[in-house]
This record gives structure tokens, sequence and C-alpha cells, in this order.
């Protein structure tokens, strides 16, 4: 199933080929993945009783609106060509540990986030900003100090998410922090919508690709990742106890070196396999 949240309230359900949205008047995401049990059927059930309405005639917000946090991985790709058409990312070859990699994972405030069709804006004295592509996993539940073969069941679905970053931001010597360079509002795009666990087979060979302007600057997929869900999802939960809706960014596959500083008025299209697309347009701060 394809969940979405309605600008600015409610949820819809939508229908299998993305063209459609059944809107309903309901409690917020979180707390439908918190009740999903009890609620699933009679979700699924609107689009035999129900007809939709046109996706574009709806705004569409961030799929979890108010996420306790977002965790978002750092270096997860093997990487090692400089190809588009390679999947395991472009740059250098990561010879880091994996270990040591999952003690790189950083947050990213959930103010950050934004919806499909909204606007990233550039902050002011940040003017390199790349938009870096990764596959978002959604939790379901509560959940604290996970086994691997306990994750799947604690996962709910997945989205897409732009961990926008302000490249080489501060003053002098002084550079940003990941948080801070990563944490400006508007950082966070999400969507379109989620997709449920059970839709797609193995988010781990999933086709990524990121246009600006109609240019392809980002093609990989999702098997290049260094730490599988599995990792990310365990080890994280021996940090912090997951709540529903909760998000983890499961890395960007290439390098800084390959990817190219976004401008005001600049259209950016993301799209994952399984998932869909949104799209969102670049603005200077006012």
């Amino acid at each position: 199933m394809k969940l979405a949240t309605l600008s600015p309230y409610g949820i819809g359900v939508v229908t299998p080929d993305g063209s459609g949205v059944v809107p309903v008047q309901s409690r917020p995401m979180a707390e439908v993945l918190e009740h999903w049990e009890g609620l699933h059927r009679q979700l699924a059930s609107l689009l035999q009783t129900r007809t939709p309405v046109p996706i574009d005639s709806v705004r569409l917000g961030p799929p979890v609106p108010h996420p306790s946090k977002i965790w978002a991985a750092a270096g997860n790709y093997r990487r090692g060509s400089g190809d588009l058409s390679q999947g395991a990312g472009r740059g250098a070859a990561r010879t880091t540990d994996p270990d040591e990699l999952l003690h790189e994972i950083f947050l990213k405030p959930p103010s950050a986030l934004v919806g499909p069709g909204a606007k990233v804006i550039i902050p002011e004295k940040a003017d390199t900003i790349f938009p870096e592509l990764e596959l978002c996993v959604v939790m379901g539940r509560r959940c604290k100090d996970l086994k691997l073969d306990e994750v799947w069941d604690a996962v709910f679905g997945y989205t897409i998410i732009l961990d926008m970053t302000a490249r080489g931001y501060g003053s002098g010597s002084l550079v940003a922090t990941r948080n801070v360079r990563k944490g400006f509002d508007t950082f966070a795009p999400t969507g379109p919508w989620i997709v449920t666990r059970d839709e797609i087979a193995n988010p781990e060979a999933l086709q990524m690709k990121l246009w600006v302007n109609g240019e392809l600057r980002q093609s990989a997929k999702t098997d290049g990742m260094i730490n599988g869900i599995t990792r990310l999802v365990s080890y994280l939960s021996s940090v912090t106890e997951f709540l529903p809706g909760d998000l983890i960014a499961t890395g960007n596959p290439d390098a800084p070196e390959f990817q190219q500083k976004i401008q005001p008025g600049n259209e950016l299209k993301a799209e994952i396999e399984g998932i869909g697309s949104m799209t969102l347009t670049v603005a200077a701060a006012a």
C-alpha cells in the first residue's frame, strides 16, 4: 500500500499507479503506523469503495511530518568508479571498516522536513548546496535493541529522501559539523509517499536516479550499500529507542567531487524504483 500525508492535515491512500489518492480525515501518520494492525484492512478497502481524486489535485506533505528523529548514514556506498552507470556510486572505493562507518551516522532535525513540490531554500552565506539522493527507511513500531533477524518486523516501509548538504559551510577555518551543514530548514525533502514493506521484495536492489533540470546527476542501486538496512536499524536501535514514523536515510552513493551545486530556479526530480518520484524547486533565502 502507498500512504501519503495530505497537507495541511490528514492522510491519503494512493492508487497502485500513483495517479490518484483517496483522502482520509484521520489521525497523523505516526499514529496510523502505531495502530497499523487495526487500520490497514480498513484503509486498503477505501481504494475499492471510494473514488480517488487526481494526485495532482492535492498537496502532499512529507510522509511523516513529525518523526521523533531522522538518522542518516554517511559514506555508506562502496563506490570505486567515476562512471554514472556503475551502481555502487562514484568516487574512490571505500576502505573504512563497516563497523566504523556505523559510528559516523548523524542526526538531521525533523524541522528540516519538506514534502514533494516544496522549495529547497539556499541559506544565506551558503552557496555550495548539494542534493544527495537516498533510500529512506520508515520505522513502524516502538522498539529497542533489535537483533538482525528482528529488524524487518519493525520496518514499516520506505520513502525517498534528499539529504541536502551545505558543503564547506562555515567561515574561515571553521567548517560546520555534519549536523549543521545538513540541518537547515528544507534540507530533508521526503516523499512522495510511504510504500509499505510488503510491496518491495528487496529494498537493497532498487535503482535510484536524480535529475537537475532534466539532466541525470545521480544513478545508483541500493545494492551498493556497505551496511545494509538490517545492520543500520539493529545498530541504531542499540543507541536510541525507535518510535513509529522515525526515519533512517541509508546513505548517498556519490562522493562530493562528483556532485554539482544547485542554483536558485533549478528543478530537482528524485526517483527510486518501486516507490515513485518527486519534484522540488530551488530558491534563494528571502
